[in-house]
């Protein structure tokens, strides 16, 4: 007996997750209003992987250089990157079993960020200038999704935002 529970610590891993603002069951409320279907399941529950970065800039202004701070998520599997708004985070323990694998490494998310808090500068400022930005990595944080089954449709729902995805029916 002791040496199952020595293996099943072993197969569980800490993780920082996303605090969200929807639960399953919210998830569920969300979808039976959008589909009208009262038989709604809650099919699963996945925590999708993503680098965090801060990154510091040093914009030029007429007036000396001007500090500026971004939030930078890249995702850990498709290797998208995006600028976020600050957002609290916990500690949770998952087993390995069920968590996705990261599919870019630690050097390609870095210069993902960087392109991506460069345009994203560029475009906020309006202007053509060359940035400081240096990425101070935060690690890989897990989002919480819900994927919802109705009669007529799968639906991911975001657990931090409400957003839904609709999904195919044979591939999730």
């Amino acid at each position: 007996m002791t040496r199952r529970l020595g293996t099943a610590l072993e197969m569980s891993k800490q993780i920082e997750v996303v605090c969200g603002s929807i639960t399953s069951s919210d998830a569920l409320s969300v979808v039976t209003s959008l589909t009208g279907d009262i038989n709604v399941t809650l099919e699963s529950e996945m925590r999708y992987p993503y680098y965090c970065f801060d990154a510091r800039c040093s914009v030029p202004t007429l007036a000396g250089r001007k500090a500026v701070s971004l939030l930078c998520l890249v995702d850990a599997v498709n290797g998208l990157g995006a600028t976020a708004d600050s957002f609290e985070s916990k500690t949770e323990s998952v087993r390995q079993a069920d968590l996705m694998s990261s599919r870019i490494n630690n050097e390609e998310a870095v210069d993902i960020a960087q392109r991506t808090v460069t345009h994203r500068m560029g475009r906020k400022l309006r202007m053509i200038a060359s940035f400081d930005v240096a990425m101070m990595p935060r690690g890989i944080v897990h989002k919480r999704f819900w994927i919802v089954q109705s009669s007529n449709a799968r639906i991911m729902v975001d657990s931090t935002s409400g957003n839904m995805h609709p999904l195919t029916l044979k591939v999730a």
